[in-house]
C-alpha cells in the first residue's frame, strides 16, 4: 500500500521538525565552548593592595536560609571584605539571624527597613539604601538562598580584572530537593537562558546584556555612573536592567557559569515556583506578551508534537490501520522521543547538574511551565504582582506608581 499525497506530505513536515532536535545537539556543543567558565582550578585575585568589597545581602523572611549563605560569605578567602544584611520587612526570625552574625563577625552590619516606599520593589530598594551605606569599591550583590565556595569571590575578582569587567555575574548550580524542583527548574532556567543566551551577552559588540542578581559583583564608579538601584527601582529582574545600564555606557558586563563555586536553591514548593519564575519571566522578556506566547508556541510545535504522533501511530496500529504511514508515523515519533530527551537530559544537567534523570518528565515540567507563562502573560495584561506579601500595580493595571524616598535603621 502507498502513501497518499497527504500523508507524505504530514510525514515530510514532521520529519523536519525532528530534524532540528539533532541540530539542536549541535548548537548545545558550541555554545558550551563558547561560555566563560569558573571552577576551583580557576586564577584567584590574591596579594596586598586588593580593591575593598562589599557584600550586600537583601533578606525578606529568610530565617532557613540565610545562615547558610551569611556563613559561606563570611568564609570567603577575600581579605578585603565586609558584609551589609539588609532586613526588608521581615516577619520571622531574620533580623536576629543577621544580628547573631554581627555579634560574632565585626565585618557584619546589619540594616533593618521599616517600609517600603511607592514606586520601588522590594529587592530594589532595599539594595539602593545598602549600597548608600556600603564602604567597598566593588559592590557585591547576593541573594540570600545562595551558597559560595570559600575561594569564590577571589575568583571572581580575578575573572573581572581579566575581562576588564564593570558588572560580573555567574550562573550557579541550582540546588534542588524536592520532586517539582528537580522537574520544574531545570526548565524555567531553560527558558530564562534562551531568551538571553550568555555567550551573546558577553560579546561587548552585541547589545543584548544579562546578569544574574543571585550574585552580581559590580565596580561601585559603574553603579553610580548608571544612576545604582534607583535607576530600575520598579523593576523584578533589576539585574538585567543594571546590566544594560552599564553596557549601554560601552562597560564590559560578564557572566560565566560556575556551579562549583557558587549554588542557590530558589524555591522549594510548585507554588513559589509557579509565582517565583511567572515574576521572573514577565520582567525579563520586559512585560510584553508576544514574547511569552512564543514560548509557549516553540514547545508546542517542536515537542509536543512527538507525544501526539506516538499516540497517534499507536491508535492507527490499534485499530488495525498496519500501512506504512503508521509505521512510518511510529518510527518518526520514537526517533523523535530519543531525540528529545536526549537534548533535555544534557539542557537539564546544563542548568542543575543533578537533575538530568528528571527530563524524563518533561510532558509534566511543559505544563507546570505553561502556567508559569499564562500566569506572566496576566500579570503583563493586568499590571498587577504579589509577591513576599507585598502587591505592585494599581488595580486598573496602571503599573507602579511614581517613586519616593524610604527610611532604613542601621545597626551593627
Amino acid at each position: 500500500m502507498s502513501l497518499s499525497p497527504s500523508q507524505q506530505a504530514i510525514l515530510w513536515i514532521y520529519a523536519a521538525l525532528v530534524a532540528a532536535w539533532p541540530i539542536r545537539h549541535l548548537v548545545i556543543s558550541l555554545i558550551a565552548r563558547k561560555l566563560d567558565w569558573l571552577d576551583l582550578r580557576s586564577p584567584r585575585l590574591n596579594g596586598p593592595g586588593l580593591p575593598a568589597v562589599t557584600a550586600i545581602i537583601p533578606a525578606k523572611d529568610e530565617e532557613q536560609a540565610l545562615p547558610c549563605c551569611l556563613e559561606s560569605v563570611r568564609s570567603q578567602s577575600y581579605p578585603n571584605l565586609d558584609i551589609l544584611v539588609v532586613d526588608d520587612r521581615s516577619a520571622d526570625g531574620t533580623a536576629a539571624v543577621a544580628r547573631r552574625a554581627a555579634e560574632a563577625d565585626p565585618r557584619v552590619r546589619v540594616l533593618c527597613l521599616t517600609e517600603l516606599p511607592p514606586g520601588w520593589t522590594g529587592k530594589t530598594h532595599a539594595l539602593h539604601v545598602a549600597a548608600a551605606e556600603a564602604r567597598g569599591d566593588w559592590l557585591w550583590f547576593l541573594d540570600a538562598d545562595t551558597q559560595h565556595h570559600p575561594d569564590c569571590l577571589a575568583i571572581v575578582m580575578a575573572y573581572a580584572r581579566r575581562t576588564n569587567a564593570a558588572l560580573a555575574s555567574l550562573l550557579p548550580e541550582m540546588r534542588c530537593e524536592t520532586f517539582w524542583e528537580k522537574v520544574v527548574t531545570p526548565l524555567a532556567g531553560i527558558v530564562l537562558m534562551r531568551t538571553y543566551p550568555t555567550f551573546l551577552a558577553n560579546d561587548d559588540r552585541r547589545p543584548l546584556a544579562f546578569a544574574n542578581g543571585q550574585f552580581l559583583l559590580i565596580e561601585r564608579s559603574a553603579y553610580e555612573a548608571v544612576g545604582g538601584h534607583r535607576a530600575v527601582r520598579d523593576r523584578f529582574v533589576e539585574d538585567i536592567g543594571l546590566a544594560r545600564l552599564v553596557k549601554g555606557l560601552g562597560l564590559p558586563v560578564k557572566t560565566a557559569v560556575a556551579p562549583e563555586i557558587s549554588s542557590t536553591r530558589m524555591y522549594t514548593s510548585l507554588g513559589s515556583l509557579v509565582r517565583g519564575w511567572s515574576r521572573i519571566l514577565y520582567d525579563a522578556h520586559d512585560r510584553r506578551v508576544l514574547p511569552l506566547v512564543g514560548k509557549i508556541i516553540e514547545p508546542l510545535i517542536f515537542s509536543q508534537t512527538g507525544d501526539v504522533a506516538l499516540v497517534a501511530a499507536l491508535g492507527l496500529l490499534a485499530l488495525g490501520q498496519t500501512g506504512p504511514f503508521s509505521w512510518w508515523l511510529l518510527g518518526l515519533s520514537l526517533t523523535h522521543q530519543v531525540l528529545k530527551q536526549s537534548v533535555l537530559y544534557r539542557m537539564f544537567a546544563w542548568n542543575a547538574p543533578r537533575t538530568a534523570a528528571f527530563a524524563i518528565f518533561y510532558p509534566l515540567a511543559g505544563i507546570v511551565s505553561d502556567v508559569i507563562l499564562l500566569r506572566a502573560i496576566w500579570m503583563c495584561l493586568t499590571g498587577r504582582v504579589t509577591w513576599r506579601g507585598t502587591s505592585y500595580g494599581d488595580p486598573d493595571g496602571s503599573g507602579l506608581p511614581s517613586p519616593a524616598s524610604g527610611r532604613a535603621e542601621a545597626t551593627r
